[in-house]
């Protein structure tokens, strides 16, 4: 039985390799030997496949993140002259077809992602289809193709799409330096702000290496100095509240009103003063030794 699916699996990869690019070498783990593994936590999930012969191939999910898929050679590789991702047919189509979806970015010579369509390609692979990644060294290094099979996929595909549902719509990066303009007289959080708050205070939350939280408000020229500080305290102090409201704890918050003190275009414009008329909210974390300056 096994010389029998040897053969049968030797036919399939020739398949296969028909469909790829020319002369490439053809790269893919047995199907009876695929293997996906899912791993997640709190603002990361991801689902990996480790193809022999080549390295690893993940489907990686961060909190407030497209998803994308990394390409991970065992050994170094030449720079590429390109990368593709393509979806196609399983090898048990007499004629299967192929469908480009996103070029490739090498980050190190260990690592070559694709974003924008990685999403796509999981939808495919779900239907059954599987993955080709397609890489063109520089001469005279051999293209590479690399055969992701969908099979043994749908356990832990299914829990990282729950993982996925989980993460929080920020990633610490969006979170730590936020900007909310206020237009003129506008001394309360609109709608659509309130829908940033919401997703600021969710990764509050769930960060438990979140120390300080600094809300600073800020105004124009135009009026009185004194008028200006009372203004930049209501809008602050409004940000605030509605982070506390969100579940956001009291004493994480510092709240500092600054009026027209510390403009960041000038006054002389309307457009310039609609820059300055603004809350700032500034997320530190305990190993952030960062000053706590105004912005």
């Amino acid at each position: 039985m096994l010389i029998s699916f040897n053969k049968k699996y030797t036919f399939l990869l020739m398949t296969l390799a028909a469909a790829s690019s020319a002369e490439a070498q053809v790269v893919s783990t047995p199907m009876d030997l695929v293997e996906w593994k899912y791993q997640g936590g709190k603002f990361q999930c991801s689902l990996n496949q480790q193809v022999q012969q080549f390295g690893e191939v993940s489907f990686i999910a961060d909190a407030g993140e497209e998803l994308v898929l990394k390409v991970k050679p065992l050994r170094p590789v030449a720079q590429y002259d390109s990368a593709g991702l393509y979806l196609q047919d399983g090898p048990w189509v007499e004629s299967p077809t192929q469908k480009p979806l996103t070029p490739g970015q090498q980050m190190s010579p260990l690592e070559v992602t694709f974003t924008g369509m990685a999403d796509a390609l999981l939808d495919g692979m779900m239907a059954g289809q599987w993955a080709r990644v397609s890489l063109m060294y520089q001469r005279p290094s051999t293209p590479v193709d690399v055969m992701l099979s969908s099979v043994n996929m749908s356990g832990p595909l299914a829990q990282f799409n729950e993982c996925r549902s989980r993460l929080p719509a920020m990633s610490y990066k969006q979170a730590r330096d936020l900007v909310f303009q206020f237009e003129l007289g506008q001394r309360t959080v609109s709608t659509s702000q309130k829908e940033t708050l919401k997703n600021l205070a969710d990764y509050i939350r769930r960060d438990t290496s979140i120390r300080k939280v600094l809300v600073d408000g800020h105004t124009d020229s135009v009026g009185s100095n004194l008028g200006n500080i009372q203004v930049s305290k209501v809008r602050a102090d409004d940000v605030a509240s509605f982070l506390r409201e969100a579940g956001v704890k009291d004493g994480l918050i510092q709240t500092r009103a600054h009026g027209s003190r510390y403009p960041v275009a000038s006054n002389q414009t309307a457009d310039g003063q609609a820059l300055n008329r603004r809350v700032t909210v500034r997320v530190l974390r305990a190993d952030n030794h960062e000053k706590s300056r105004v912005q």
